[in-house]
């Protein structure tokens, strides 16, 4: 009999891909859906600072909520990028290549700035010069230019983080040990629907698996490839609450 080595390709899980699933599936949607960072992170931070630096008091909260999840989002990409590093493997290996982006890079570049322009014009047109309280779209979505700023780095942010660590990492990575990548999507899922928030409502938590299933049976369907294609769907999808009022 001979063994067949494919050189340059892992087929077990090692250490550090083991810390980054566990941090990535395990940990931070359990931390997120209980609540970890707002019930006993910020209150021993002092009150005020999200926001004092933008000069919008009046949103703490919003500031709260969405610094919080942006540190939620990319300390387990951290991992990740720690496990491909001391593992010598390229983002190839998680069905992204970073090349697609380059060669579109003046399409995402006028995309950008069109939407830092939406930013600065969008708060005078809904409002003039009478911010609300909130939105009167979504209780989370931006009102001020600095937070519909901000709302342009957290759709990049959820559309990098949450593709690569639900999608691209967690698909390439667990079909080391479970062959059938169908058996990895409830997987997937669940650990999706928890980084949105608890599962106490039945309509919300089927939102959620319904688009876990939008972008993981594609990615199935990929051969676990061009990752590109999701991340850029689910900025463009994240990135909409820049837009509304």
């Amino acid at each position: 009999m001979t063994q067949e080595i494919t050189v340059g390709v892992k087929t077990e899980l090692d250490k550090y891909t083991v810390l980054a699933l566990v941090v990535s599936l395990v940990l931070y949607p359990l931390l997120y859906s209980l609540d970890f960072f707002s019930e006993f992170i910020f209150p021993l931070v002092a009150e005020g600072w999200p926001c004092s630096a933008f000069g919008d008091l009046p949103r703490l909260g919003w500031w709260s909520f969405w610094l919080g999840n942006f540190v939620y989002h990319w300390v387990p990409f951290l991992f990740v990028w720690f496990c491909l590093y001391k593992n010598k493997e390229a983002w190839s290996s998680i069905g992204v290549s970073l090349a697609w982006y380059v060669e579109r890079k003046y399409w995402f570049i006028g995309v950008l700035g069109m939407l830092v322009l939406a930013a600065f014009v969008l708060p005078n047109i809904y409002y003039a010069d009478d911010l609300p309280r909130s939105s009167q779209s979504i209780y989370f979505a931006a009102v001020s230019t600095n937070e519909r700023l901000f709302m342009i780095v957290m759709a990049l942010t959820t559309g990098i983080t949450e593709e690569v660590l639900f999608r691209g990492f967690a698909f390439t990575r667990l079909k080391r040990v479970i062959d059938n990548p169908w058996f990895i999507l409830p997987i997937t899922l669940v650990s999706f629907l928890l980084i949105h928030g608890q599962p106490d409502n039945l309509g919300r938590s089927l939102y959620y698996i319904v688009g876990g299933c939008a972008f993981g049976i594609p990615f199935i369907l990929m051969k676990m490839k061009r990752l590109e294609f999701l991340i850029v769907t689910h900025f463009f999808i994240n990135v909409s609450l820049v837009l509304v009022p």
